[in-house]
């Protein structure tokens, strides 16, 4: 069998779980979005699933954006821009936070803007990061890890965020995903200064 590379797994595993805190952010916008608007902004069911497709729409912009920044830093390295997004992501979740629920509109483009952020990183890391891993064969393994952790994200937050939302109301739901993107950011920064001491 062919050798890991020395650290190779400690990164992987570390993208997985930063993978997972953006799937959990990913499907709980959603899967909530919708009934958030129709909830708090007495929107019909109908309008309030068109505008939570901003989440998805302006999310794709972020995926090419993404992309064609870590394309054109040095050695194409993509933990760099996948920490400057989640921080970016960061702030426009605790902008929504703070202010989300006091403005349709505000809510509606911190929506997009999450998605921008979040998609992006999220690509990446399912993507282009598996496959930087190594060999053919351990870009495949590393996939699997990767997406394998990341998918446990979407099955825990449908739950949790259901009885959050049921106990404490919808700002405790978007405060925790405030804590979640923290954790995830925190964890991008780790990852990137722990890349940089192995090149």
């Amino acid at each position: 069998a062919e050798p890991l590379p020395a650290g190779w797994i400690v990164s992987i595993v570390a993208m997985g779980l930063i993978y997972f805190g953006m799937k959990f952010l990913r499907y709980a916008l959603d899967s909530w979005s919708a009934l958030i608007l129709a909830e708090q902004f007495r929107m019909s069911s109908s309008t309030a699933g068109y505008w939570s497709a901003a989440f998805d729409w302006i999310g794709f912009l972020g995926v090419i954006a993404g992309g064609v920044w870590s394309d054109h830093i040095a050695g194409a390295r993509r933990t760099p821009v996948i920490f400057w997004m989640t921080l970016a992501c960061l702030g426009c979740t605790c902008l929504m936070w703070f202010f989300g629920l006091s403005s349709s509109t505000f809510f509606i483009v911190m929506l997009g803007l999450i998605g921008f952020t979040a998609m992006g990183p999220d690509s990446l890391l399912s993507g282009a990061c598996a496959m930087d891993a190594g060999s053919r064969h351990q870009a495949a393994l590393a996939a699997g890890i990767i997406n394998g952790l990341g998918s446990i994200g979407p099955i825990v937050q449908e739950p949790v965020i259901g009885w959050l939302k049921q106990t404490a109301g919808v700002h405790a739901v978007l405060l925790l995903l405030v804590a979640v993107v923290f954790l995830t950011t925190v964890g991008t920064l780790l990852l990137m200064r722990y890349e940089r001491g192995r090149l």
